[in-house]
Formats: C-alpha cells, structure tokens, sequence
C-alpha cells in the first residue's frame, strides 16, 4: 500500500517535498520520481510496470512541461502572457487547448458566480507568497486592491468561438490559470501513461491527484491531510480514473500581526477568502473541475458550496470548517475512514 498526504507546498522559494510515502511491507514493484513544476513538486509513482518505464515518466512528465510553457505567467513568451498583453487591446487568437481551459473556467465562474475566477491574476502577483521571505512580508494595501477589483471578474472575458479568440473588456484585466491547469496537467499525464498502456499510476501535482488503475491489484489509498496537523484526516479508496483535488489555507500562507494571510484570493474582495473553511477536498473524474471547484467552494463557503453540490451528482466534497468539523458528501460515506475523535457531519 501506498499512502499519499494531500497536500500542497508550503513554500516560500522552492517548493518543499510534499508526499509522505509509506510502504506497508516490501514492494519492489513501485517507482516514484519526483519533479519540480508547475510551481510545485509533481510526484508521478508507477505500479508494476513490465514495460519501458523510463519511457512511461518521461512521457508523461513532458506533458507536465508542456503545460507549464504554455500557462507560465512569469514567462513572457508563454502562450497565456501574449494574451494578457494582447486581449485588452484586441481579440487574440488562441490555441484550441487554451481556449478549451478558459471555456471551462468561466463555466465553473457562472456556476459559483464568481468565486472561481480566473481574472484574480489581475491582482494576483501582489499575493505572491513565493517572493517574500516569512520575516519581511507585509499585505497589500488596502487602497492598492480596491483600485485594482474592477478589472477582476469573468465577465471582463469576452469568448469567439468561432474565431477562437479571446479579449478583454478592461485594460487591467488580466488571467491566470493557477486554479485548473494542475488539474489539467495532471490529466494529459495520465492519458500518457494510458497511451503507453501503464495499467498501474498516480500523477500528483501537489494537491491534484488522479489515479490509474490500481496498485498491484488493490486500490490506490489517499489520506486527507489534517488542515491544522502533520497527520491525516483520514484514508480513501481511489476507483480507476477518479481525481481528487485538495485547497487549504495551510498550503501557502503567511501570519501578520496574529492574521493567517494565505493564497486563495477571493475575487469579489482581493484579499485572502475568509468563508471559514479552512480545506476542501473535491473528488471527480475530471481532475480540471476537481482543482476548479475546489478552489470556489473554498471561496464559496460551506453553505452556499453544499447547494452547488446539490445539483452535481459527479462531484463530491469534504469541508473542514475553521473549528475542524468536517462535512462529507453522503455518498462517500462508506469510502473514507476517518481516523477517532473527530466531528463528521454526512449531507
């Protein structure tokens, strides 16, 4: 058995080693490499490979590459830099799969009215945890966020898809593809590992799993990090297929004056989301709606993600709470096991 934390780096220049593996017994038939992308550390692990398993990581790794050129926004030559210069001045002809990612996003920014919002770019880089030491960071100002809002929301992003292009409505509109692209890149590497024929794999990029098949004939185990510890939640259950995608506050984060400033950005303020959860967990079989939601139910709160779900019956979530009570989708009631002592709510 292998058994993965779900959790994302807490960084602050490079990333730290995020998955704790632990071996139940000796199993010569697991291989594990681990990379830096994608702002993270990628972990891909292969089960009983009888193949060119060489061959399988790297093909699945240059698709991770890939989409970290394409999605990189400190890259001024990526894909998704030439339209934030291009699309406030004119419709920007983009590729077919960058057009697709941005479809999908302000799809799921419709469905959680904006908690997800791929235009917190806008203001993005002033949150940027990785830049700052943990002695000498300070938040942005107030006065600096509130003139930078009117340039974040969805509906600044105007779609052709006909032409296939892309354009912005104001010119201090920017995107950033933070919130899907891991789930999004963790995909086209499973689908490599398939086009290979692996019968056995996960792809983690940081809190954004999907897994393959199964772990030398059993199924693959993640534990659900405990938001305010260094143990689990509790233990999953993972089907072929199935994606799973964490966001916390724990992940990136910083502390001023007693105040826990971390990196998910609520659209509608500027600042830090503040919907007293303190991580969700979202579980799909697509790993690009796994990372999306997850970050707007974050946003959303526990109340107003619970009536989204209401409608979803391919999607489900844990919420944990800020006095770490956790509320579980009904229908994974008999796939998690929670460790003892804990306050568990089934909806």
């Amino acid at each position: 058995m292998i058994l993965f934390f779900i959790k994302r780096s807490i960084q602050f220049s490079i990333p730290a080693l995020i998955f704790i593996f632990s071996f139940a017994g000796c199993n010569d038939n697991i291989s594990v490499i681990s990379r830096p992308l994608l702002g993270t550390i990628v972990t891909i692990t292969i089960a009983d490979d009888a193949g060119d398993i060489a061959g399988d990581f790297e093909a699945a790794f240059s698709e991770i590459e890939r989409v970290q050129k394409s999605f990189n926004t400190y890259d001024p030559e990526s894909e998704i830099s030439i339209i934030n210069k291009t699309a406030p001045d004119r419709p920007c002809k983009v590729s077919d799969v960058l057009f697709s990612l941005i479809s999908d996003s302000l799809k799921v920014s419709k469905v959680t009215n904006g908690a997800f919002d791929i235009t917190f770019a806008s203001i993005g880089k002033l949150w940027d945890f990785s830049s700052h030491s943990r002695e000498d960071f300070m938040p942005p100002e107030d006065k600096t966020i509130k003139g930078l809002l009117p340039f974040i929301s969805y509906k600044n992003v105007i779609l052709d898809s006909n032409a296939r292009t892309v354009r912005f409505l104001k010119k201090g509109t920017r995107i950033g593809l933070g919130g899907i692209a891991k789930g999004y890149a963790t995909g086209r590497a499973i689908s490599a590992l398939k086009g290979r024929h692996v019968k056995g794999a996960i792809v983690a990029c940081a809190g954004d799993i999907q897994v393959l098949g199964n772990n030398n004939g059993k199924q693959w185990k993640l534990g659900i990090k405990d938001p305010r510890g260094d143990s689990v939640l509790g233990t999953v259950d993972m089907n072929d297929g199935e994606s799973v995608a964490t966001s916390g506050d724990y992940e990136r984060f910083r502390i001023v004056n007693g105040k826990r400033y971390h990196h998910i950005i609520d659209p509608a303020k500027g600042f830090p989301a503040d919907s007293g959860l303190i991580s969700v967990t979202v579980f799909c079989s697509d790993p690009e709606m796994a990372d999306a939601y997850g970050c707007g139910f974050f946003v959303s709160g526990l109340d107003k993600s619970r009536k989204i779900l209401e409608s979803m019956k391919d999607i489900s979530a844990v919420f944990v709470t800020s006095d770490m009570k956790i509320y579980v989708s009904m229908n994974f009631k008999d796939r998690i096991t929670f460790r003892d002592g804990l306050r568990i709510v089934y909806f």
